[in-house]
């Protein structure tokens, strides 16, 4: 099942996506779930990690679509996005959120078919585990192997990733138990780290690529023993 999002103000346009996509379907034998929106904004404020395509016009009331790409790219790192517009200048600036291609209105199904299968192409070459964390009023789905390591910060855990620092409420030993065979040790109590990441180790601390990291007396034995386990393939 993929599951697409349409979010364009024009719902003659979404009907004639709609239709594209179902005619699709029917040619290949692949199963979609469509959500609309007619603006960026209730989209963003709706949006709960659950889409793999988005198909996005630029111009819109209220949250036009550049905006939202920027807020959607993070809430989810691995989203497909690709415009649609009126204006094939506006799109250029679809490598700011790493967007997979865009379509100018008028669309033929063939236009559009080529583009949807260049996005589901895109999904099968990063495809990647992910995690759904929640705050009060936000989801956020992260890829796993964009992780660097996760920090205890009291009711919150913060998530250095390479797209940047993402805060979310949660539990050490929850996240530990959704990470469990990804590659991750805790160098201390209240920080767990991608293994994968990591560029050198001494005797009280590690680097995560630039930064440095303490490790505690009561970890170092398990630490040590589990990134020499990745190093040999063991997870």
């Amino acid at each position: 099942m993929i599951r697409v999002g349409l979010i364009d103000d024009d719902l003659e346009h979404q009907k004639m996506i709609c239709e594209f996509i179902n005619t699709y379907k029917n040619e290949t034998n692949t199963n979609f779930e469509i959500v609309q929106y007619t603006d960026g904004l209730n989209f963003i404020e709706e949006y709960r990690g659950n889409l793999d395509i988005v198909f996005l016009d630029i111009e819109m009331p209220h949250m036009d679509g550049m905006t939202a790409a920027r807020k959607l790219r993070k809430l989810d790192s691995g989203i497909a996005i690709v415009f649609v517009t009126n204006m094939a200048q506006y799109a250029i600036h679809g490598y700011e959120v790493d967007a997979i291609d865009f379509i100018v209105k008028p669309i033929s199904y063939y236009v559009f078919k080529d583009k949807l299968e260049k996005a589901m192409r895109s999904l099968e070459l990063n495809k990647d585990k992910t995690i759904i964390v929640h705050d009060n009023d936000s989801v956020m789905k992260i890829k796993v192997s964009q992780i660097l390591y996760i920090e205890k910060n009291k009711n919150y855990l913060v998530f250095h990733t390479k797209q940047g620092e993402f805060q979310a409420r949660g539990t050490m030993i929850d996240i530990e138990n959704k990470l469990q065979g990804e590659g991750f040790s805790k160098c201390i109590n209240g920080c767990l780290v991608n293994l994968k990441y990591v560029s050198k180790m001494c005797k009280d601390s590690v680097w995560i690529e630039d930064v440095c990291l303490p490790i505690s007396r009561q970890r170092k034995k398990e630490f040590k023993d589990d990134f020499m386990k990745y190093l040999g393939g063991d997870f």
